[in-house]
C-alpha cells in the first residue's frame, strides 16, 4: 500500500499526463464558429472556407448551420452558401432537401451547382427532379443533370438518358448522357448502346464504349481492347481511359497489357484507373514506378499519384516497405 503523500503525487501525475492532451488539442467547433462568421461576413472565400471548414472535421455542423443562414441572407450570400454546402457534401437528410429546394430557381448557375451537389451525395429524394431537368433548355443543366444521375448509380432513370441522348442536339451534353447510362449501372440499355458503336460520330461511338465498359458487357470490352492494340499510343491511352470508373474486376484483364506499355502516360494511367477501381495495390505499383523513373519519365506517374491524392506520409510509408527509403 502506498503512502498518502505518495498516492497524491500519483494522482496529480496521471491528471496532468491525461489532461495535455485535451488542452494541447484545437478547440474545431469554436475555429469552425470563426471561419463561418468570417464567410458570412465576406472576409472569406468559398474556397478558403470550404477547405478549411473539410480541415477541421466540421462539414457536418457547418452545414447545419449553413443551411439555417441561406433564410436570413441575401440572394448573393445564398448562391455562395449553396456552393459551399456542395462543396462540403455532407449526406444526410437535410442536404439533400435543401439541394431539392434549391433547383427552384431561375438562376442557371444555381441550378446547376445544385444538381452537381445532388449528384455528389447521390441523392435518391433528388432523382426524379434531376431527370425531368434532362429536358431543361440551357444545354449545361442538361449535362449537368445527367452527370449527376450518373453519380448516384440507380438504374431508373438509364432509358431517359438513352431517349435524352437520342434528340441531344450538343455533343458534349449528348456524351455526358450516355456515358452516364453506364454509370447508372442499368444493363437493360445494352442493346441501346450497342447500337450506338455504330454512330458516324466517333466521340458517340467511345462514349457508348465507355458506357458499356462501366456495365461490364463483352462488346464495350471488344471494343476497348482493340484500341489497347494500336500501335498509336493515343488510341492504347483512349482504350485505358473507356474504363475509368469501372470496377478492377472488369478493368484488371483487358488493362493488364497497358501496365506493361512502353509508353509510361498509357502505364501510369492503367494503374490509376484499376487503383480507383479498388485494386489498392496499384497505388503502391504508381509509387514505385514513379521511384524507379528518371527525369520526365517521373511525371506521368506523379500526374496520376496527384489524381488520388496520396499524402507524403503514405508515400513513404509505401517506399519504406520497398526497402526503398
Amino acid at each position: 500500500m502506498l503512502p498518502l503523500s505518495a498516492m497524491i503525487r500519483l494522482g496529480w501525475l496521471l491528471w496532468v499526463v491525461l489532461s495535455v492532451p485535451a488542452l494541447a488539442r484545437p478547440n474545431n467547433r469554436a475555429e469552425a464558429t470563426k471561419v463561418l462568421e468570417d464567410f458570412l461576413s465576406g472576409r472569406m472565400s468559398v474556397n478558403q472556407a470550404t477547405n478549411r471548414l473539410t480541415f477541421l472535421g466540421e462539414a457536418a455542423y457547418a452545414t447545419e448551420e449553413l443551411i439555417g443562414a441561406q433564410r436570413r441572407s441575401d440572394p448573393k450570400v445564398q448562391a455562395q452558401i449553396l456552393e459551399v454546402v456542395v462543396g462540403l457534401g455532407v449526406v444526410n437528410e437535410d442536404t439533400e432537401k435543401y439541394l431539392v429546394r434549391a433547383l427552384d430557381t431561375d438562376d442557371v448557375a444555381q441550378l446547376v451547382t445544385a444538381t452537381r451537389g445532388l449528384g455528389k451525395v447521390r441523392s435518391a429524394r433528388g432523382l426524379s427532379r434531376v431527370t425531368e431537368n434532362l429536358a431543361a433548355k440551357q444545354p449545361v443543366v442538361r449535362k449537368e443533370s445527367a452527370r449527376a444521375l450518373g453519380e448516384m448509380r440507380s438504374p431508373k432513370p438509364g432509358k431517359a438518358l438513352v431517349e435524352a441522348a437520342k434528340k441531344e442536339t450538343d455533343l458534349e451534353t449528348k456524351l455526358a448522357m450516355v456515358v452516364a447510362v453506364g454509370k447508372c449501372g442499368d444493363k437493360k440499355q445494352v442493346g441501346a448502346l450497342e447500337a450506338m458503336l455504330k454512330d458516324e460520330s466517333e466521340g458517340t461511338r467511345a462514349a457508348a464504349a465507355q458506357a458499356l465498359c462501366l456495365l461490364g458487357a463483352k462488346s464495350g470490352v471488344a471494343y476497348a481492347t482493340g484500341l489497347l492494340a494500336s500501335p498509336e499510343k493515343l488510341a492504347r491511352l483512349q482504350g485505358v481511359l473507356l474504363f475509368e470508373g469501372a470496377t478492377a474486376k472488369v478493368a484488371a484483364g483487358p488493362l493488364k497489357v497497358a501496365l506493361s506499355d512502353k509508353d509510361h502516360r498509357v502505364r501510369a494511367t492503367a494503374a490509376r484507373v484499376l487503383a480507383e477501381g479498388g485494386d489498392k495495390t496499384k497505388v503502391d505499383w504508381l509509387v514505385l514506378e514513379s521511384a524507379k523513373a528518371v527525369g520526365e519519365d517521373r511525371l506521368p506517374y506523379e500526374d496520376q499519384l496527384e489524381k488520388l491524392r496520396l499524402t507524403d506520409d503514405a508515400r513513404q510509408e509505401i517506399l519504406k516497405k520497398a526497402g526503398l527509403k
